[in-house]
């Protein structure tokens, strides 16, 4: 069983590469500094409170 993972040819860097986009494809284009969106927090959206209902039972 050693003896055959002995004589298995190591893959290089290019080929997992090459399998890589194969698999996946190509990857998107870096985003540059000067592309991205600045963002801004916020607080959160004031909710009113549900108003208060008496039930009464009986």
């Amino acid at each position: 069983m050693t003896d055959h993972r002995d004589r298995v040819e190591r893959s290089s860097d290019e080929d997992f590469e090459t399998l890589r986009r194969v698999r996946f494809g190509r990857l998107p284009t870096r985003v540059l500094p000067a592309e991205l969106v600045e963002t801004a927090e916020t607080d959160p959206p004031h909710e009113e409170a549900d108003p208060m209902v008496r039930r009464e039972w009986g």
